[in-house]
């Protein structure tokens, strides 16, 4: 078995000792730590800091200010630019919705301006009364249709009919001879015109009424007034 070198054992040929051949490192001695630098304080300014501009200050608020205000108008001129423009965009809706209810009613018009026009011209030089009525009629037949299109029809009150006060107009009221005849049409001046669509009268008809009273009935054989009429005379 082989022994290992001991410190005291030395090397044949050179007579170092061993572990100055082997040459094991010795252990580093730790360096004293390092005193950091002091610092030297800052020096002070020899000059104090300049005071604000009030001037300065007051100018740059007033240009802030006017800044808002100038956004202010921008956004309110935006504003009434829409405004503007949904209001045209309003007003050609309605004008175009005013143009497709009509559009029934200027058709018809239009074609009984033709109609006019074309019995004007072909009018015959002798042409009785009762010619002229008829043909005057079927004008009028002509504008009812017209009408009737457009949700309006007409009230045709008749001689001997009840007064409606809902539809009727009393423009005259005559005295009745009878009481059976009271509150009675006793002429038409014209028709009137019904909403189809409500039902609500637009337009009453024009008519005298009949109006029965005591005061102004006729007297009569067995009247006490026509008694003291005799007398008298």
């Amino acid at each position: 078995m082989r022994d290992e070198p001991g410190h005291g054992d030395r090397r044949a040929d050179t007579g170092e000792p061993v572990d100055a051949v082997v040459g094991v490192p010795e252990p580093a001695v730790p360096e004293a730590d390092q005193a950091p630098e002091p610092v030297e304080p800052l020096a002070e300014s020899a000059e104090p800091l300049p005071e604000p501009d009030p001037l300065a200050q007051l100018t740059e608020a007033v240009a802030a200010l006017t800044e808002q205000v100038r956004e202010h108008h921008e956004r309110a001129a935006a504003r009434e630019r829409v405004i503007d423009k949904l209001h045209a965009e309003v007003e050609r809706l309605r004008a175009g919705e005013q143009n497709l209810v009509l559009r029934p009613i200027t058709t018809d018009l239009q074609n009984l301006r033709k109609d006019l026009l074309h019995q004007a011209r072909t009018l015959p030089a002798e042409l009785g009364r009762q010619q002229v009525a008829d043909l005057l009629e079927s004008f009028a037949l002509s504008a009812e249709q017209a009408l009737e299109r457009c949700g309006s029809a007409p009230i045709r009150p008749e001689v001997g009919a009840a007064f409606s006060a809902r539809e009727h107009r009393a423009i005259k009221v005559l005295p009745a001879d009878d009481p059976g005849r009271h509150e009675q049409i006793a002429f038409v001046v014209s028709d009137g015109y019904l909403d189809t669509t409500t039902d609500r009268v637009t337009v009453p008809a024009r008519v005298h009424v009949y109006r029965w009273s005591a005061e102004t009935a006729p007297a009569t054989e067995n009247d006490p007034r026509a008694e003291g009429m005799s007398a008298d005379v």
